[in-house]
């Protein structure tokens, strides 16, 4: 086995040694915004802004991490966005904002900041000229920040301003607030995804209900192509921006049936405790591995254990996610597979593989797509999207209680559009056989009938997540002054409202869970949170 304490690096010049880590050596910096001059704030901006700084500052410390009312128009405008040669969005290689977002209708995108500069608390993209100084890759966690449906695209809102970045990597919609983004990014990355496949995964993995996108440029047209297909490291080197390809998932159809009743029976399910050696192993075997290859086991002290032979790559991740590339997908099939078959051949797969996903007992979840377009900066050239890949999701069920952690609980296979296997995420957990039942599920206290529900010892699901977000909404608002906090509008997102068992280290208990929109009286901006509620008292 290989041990890298820190992981591989993602500079194309390779690891640098301690000597080199000199904040002024432009390679990234971030900004992520909590409390804005006066729109709702946000929780997690600050941690999601972390977690992909953190990985990145074992090789180079930034050049700058600006927060709330320290992020100004200046730093991302074309007058000052080099300030010093160490600030600003095009003082680096690669940048990432965490905060609001939206698109207007010409197709301009928009971020609130934390503090007004020359009388504005905003600032536009059609005021931003990247990659005339540093920056080739620019990370938009906010919403609408990569729009590639309804007549917008990365060409139209990007670019006209400047050479261009190397890649965008963004959102066609509503994005959740998450702390988890930035360092679930990278986790992906070191499984030995490309940055597409990671910036898409990650988010997939956080909620379905957000579409993720991503953008290249390249001279030719194969060139933006090949840079979704293959780009794994940060190079300073700027490329023309004749061309854009842009990449995004849309979801085609969720075949589950919702669970919306708690379970009579509100046992809390204990699991096996997590072997990485097994499960890189299992996947080794799936990819038909040589042995000797899975001898040579990457491992880094943030729980990623890799292996690759030729085309074909092993990871196994925390939180019990693994992930296994088995072939290139022929990407010049652009005939989408339909939907009655892709199911059939992923379940073909899933039924050959009951070992590696646990012996899980599964049930069919939803089918999307990975999405693809492309055209010219000048406008002489546009693409029609067409799906490459086809995702079929199954979820792993306890008793016929579906899971309903994002990112857990799932086997995900990925079809290209010649029907071959050519990828699988797998985050399913085997058993111990045992349960706990709550001490309180027994009869009332005084022998009185309070319903169904108390004599069990479970909570009803709507109330307990209404409690749950009443105190999520009053903790938010309470964290800014006056109308910014008081303004705060709460809104249920249809379709989203489940019950089913939540995974949380070696046991996995019922609970409610939901997506609510917040935003402000206008709605000009929003983001998503998901609520959760325990349902065993």
């Amino acid at each position: 086995m290989i041990y890298a304490d820190r992981g591989p690096s993602p500079l194309e010049t390779g690891k640098p040694g301690a000597a080199d880590r000199d904040a002024m050596s432009g390679w990234w910096g971030a900004f992520s915004i909590q409390r804005f001059v006066d729109r709702t704030p946000l929780a997690h901006a600050h941690a999601d802004a972390t977690g992909w700084l953190s990985y990145l500052q074992q090789f180079h410390d930034r050049n700058f991490w600006f927060t709330d009312d320290s992020v100004q128009a200046w730093a991302y405008e074309e007058t000052y966005d080099n300030w010093q040669d160490r600030y600003g969005m095009d003082a680096v290689v690669a940048v990432y904002h965490s905060g609001h977002g939206r698109m207007d209708g010409d197709g301009v995108f928009l971020a609130p900041l934390g503090a007004s500069w020359d009388s504005r608390s905003d600032t536009a993209s059609n005021r931003m000229a990247f990659g005339n100084d540093k920056a080739n890759y620019v990370f938009w966690s906010a919403c609408d920040s990569l729009r590639v449906l309804d007549g917008n695209s990365p060409v139209r809102t990007w670019g006209g301003h400047g050479p261009g970045p190397r890649m965008i990597f963004g959102f066609e919609s509503t994005s959740v607030d998450s702390p988890d983004l930035g360092r679930r990014f990278w986790e992906k990355w070191r499984a030995g995804q490309t940055f597409c496949d990671a910036w898409l995964n990650a988010s997939w993995e956080i909620c379905h209900s957000q579409s993720p996108s991503v953008a290249a440029t390249g001279p030719t047209h194969l060139e933006a192509v090949n840079r979704l297909n293959s780009e794994r490291n940060f190079s300073r080197e700027h490329v023309a921006d004749t061309w854009y390809a842009w990449r995004w998932f849309h979801t085609r159809e969720s075949l589950r049936e919702v669970l919306t009743q708690p379970p009579v029976n509100p046992w809390t399910v204990r699991l096996k405790p997590r072997d990485p050696s097994r499960e890189l192993g299992a996947l080794g075997q799936l990819a038909h591995f040589p042995q000797a290859a899975l001898q040579e086991v990457h491992i880094e002290r943030q729980g990623v254990l890799s292996a690759g032979s030729g085309d074909r790559c092993v990871a196994a991740a925390p939180r019990a996610v693994r992930w296994v590339k088995l072939a290139e997908a022929n990407h010049r099939n652009t005939r989408a597979l339909p939907t009655e078959r892709a199911v059939e051949l992923a379940r073909q797969f899933v039924r050959s593989q009951a070992q590696v996903a646990d012996e899980a007992e599964l049930v069919l979840d939803g089918v999307h797509d990975l999405m693809q377009n492309s055209g010219t900066k000048d406008g002489s050239q546009s693409g029609e999207p067409v799906s490459l890949q086809t995702h079929v999701t199954f979820r792993q069920t306890f008793d016929g209680i579906p899971v309903i952690t994002p990112g857990r609980g799932e086997f995900r296979v990925v079809l290209d559009n010649d029907g071959t296997v050519v990828q699988a995420t797998l985050s399913t957990r085997r058993t111990t056989g045992e349960t706990r039942t709550p001490s309180s599920a027994v009869a009332a206290p005084g022998g009185k009938d309070t319903g169904a529900l108390a004599a069990t010892g479970v909570r009803d699901p709507l109330q307990a997540l209404g409690e749950a977000q009443s105190r999520r909404v009053a903790h938010l608002a309470a964290s800014v002054a006056g109308d910014v906090g008081a303004g705060l509008v709460v809104r249920d997102v249809p379709g989203t409202f489940e019950v089913g068992y939540e995974v949380e280290g070696n046991e996995a208990y019922p609970a409610a869970r939901k997506l609510v929109e917040l935003g402000g009286p206008d709605g000009l901006y929003r983001k998503l949170r998901w609520v959760v509620a325990p349902l065993a008292r």
